[in-house]
């Protein structure tokens, strides 16, 4: 019997990959010349508010849904105009297909973060909400944030239960018959060690090392400087590295992230290749020569 449970569990498995690899998926058809188009809806909101001269600064990516965009000098912008520029500006560029109709935009002022305007449009009209028409913000330094809708990989309704079952049974036999070995202590702690500049970072045992020297963490620390170090020369939002550290938490506190910072600052000062910035307004960059 086990001689046929063999072969057999390797169809399955030769079966799923054939499926996986032929399977018509669905992907996310607009990433490739976004952030072109959205740098065009940053020139054209400057447009609008009368600046033909000022920067739209260099996109900031938050993921591969949600991004920055970022201007050089403050301006004034009224909503009407503001959804209708950036609803004709997202269509440029594209020839052969629509342009997103599902997404969030938030105008944020460039210091303290606050939202002062924003908006939700959808595909579906019922769920589009477009608040504050006719009240022309202030001139002031913007940023204006914008999250779409993911086209996440779909397969139909039909197959996906199939495929679950298939994987299930699959891996079950495959588990049952080679079992894991459990990795040592050592194995785990080599596995989560990463390189920043001259330093060694393992998030597992809490350890910084450099040449012979160890410098340990606090637990803060350690996710702190985990999130850095997964985000080398990227900025990263106040917003989102209090969320991500502090969210278990349930209050966010601003000055508990710039001590935070601050102390990672003092342990890192033995590579001087590597600067933990502030920039102003935004977050935070680990810059790493």
């Amino acid at each position: 019997m086990k001689n046929l449970l063999q072969p057999a569990g390797i169809g399955i498995l030769s079966m799923i990959l054939m499926m996986v690899i032929l399977w018509p998926w669905q992907t996310d058809e607009f990433a490739e010349n976004r952030e072109i188009r959205l740098r065009n809806v940053g020139h054209q909101i400057l447009l609008a508010s009368g600046d033909t001269t000022s920067r739209v600064l260099p996109i900031n990516k938050i993921s591969a849904s949600e991004f920055i965009i970022l201007f050089e000098s403050p301006f004034q912008f009224e909503p009407d105009t503001l959804v209708k520029v950036i609803h004709t500006s997202l269509k440029e560029g594209l020839v052969t297909k629509e342009a997103e109709d599902s997404y969030q935009v938030n105008v944020l002022q460039c210091t303290g973060n606050q939202i002062v305007y924003g908006y939700q449009m959808s595909g579906q009209k019922d769920k589009t909400l477009v608040p504050c028409q006719g009240r022309i913000q202030p001139k002031d330094c913007y940023r204006i944030k914008i999250k779409f809708e993911s086209n996440q990989l779909t397969a139909s309704n039909f197959s996906v239960p199939i495929i679950i079952g298939i994987l299930a049974f699959g891996f079950l036999f495959f588990f049952k018959q080679n079992p894991p070995k459990p990795l040592t202590q050592k194995e785990v702690d080599e596995s989560q060690a990463m390189v920043i500049g001259k330093f060694e970072f393992n998030s597992g045992s809490y350890l910084l090392r450099i040449g012979k020297e160890e410098i340990e963490l606090s637990q803060k620390e350690n996710k702190l400087l985990k999130l850095f170090a997964s985000h080398q020369n990227e900025i990263l939002e106040r917003d989102r590295l209090l969320k991500e550290i502090w969210e278990d938490e349930g209050v966010f506190v601003g000055r508990s992230l710039d001590m935070f910072v601050s102390k990672l600052r003092k342990k890192l000062l033995l590579d001087p290749n590597i600067q933990l910035k502030n920039i102003r307004g935004i977050g935070y960059i680990l810059q790493v020569g």
